[in-house]
């Protein structure tokens, strides 16, 4: 089965699983099926932004690769990129880089990525963890509200353990 039929049988099971309207396929009147964007999709003219931004970004040596290199040259996503990059752009550049997005999405991200940073920071003290370990909860249900079932899986859960 293609891809492409996965996401519309995703989408159409959606309407069973999940009372958000938002996220449901939509019938135009030639029968035909249309996807509503989400609040939490760029543009392609956001898209390019945030991808130019990447490339002129100035990072401190050897703080992470060169973000330039990781964006394709149609300047519309980014490649492959290794562990330690996908850490800094969710802890530090992500909040600066998704400003588009709505409020209560960007919060969510935002705090994410902060809890990414407390958590790999290289002194933790007792009781920020134990705050830590309670906002978790909240972020992951926050996010629970803003993206489909279908992006969810075990690793977004395993920040609760």
């Amino acid at each position: 089965m293609s891809q492409v039929k996965q996401r519309i049988n995703a989408r159409l099971d959606l309407e069973e699983l999940c009372s958000r309207d938002e996220l449901h396929l939509c019938t135009r009147k030639n029968e035909n099926s249309s996807k509503p964007k989400v609040k939490f999709s760029l543009s392609l003219e956001q898209k390019r932004s945030l991808c130019e931004w990447l490339c002129a970004i100035s990072l401190p040596d050897e703080y992470s690769s060169n973000f330039s290199n990781k964006v394709d040259s149609s300047f519309t996503k980014l490649q492959i990129m290794k562990s330690h990059d996908y850490h800094v752009f969710m802890e530090t550049l992500l909040p600066i880089a998704f400003t588009a997005l709505p409020v209560d999405v960007l919060e969510c991200l935002s705090t994410r990525g902060e809890f990414f940073q407390n958590l790999c920071a290289n002194v933790r003290h007792e009781n920020l963890l134990v705050k830590m370990h309670h906002k978790i909860v909240v972020i992951l249900c926050k996010l629970e509200t803003i993206f489909p079932p279908s992006f969810w899986n075990v690793m977004e859960h395993l920040l609760v353990h």
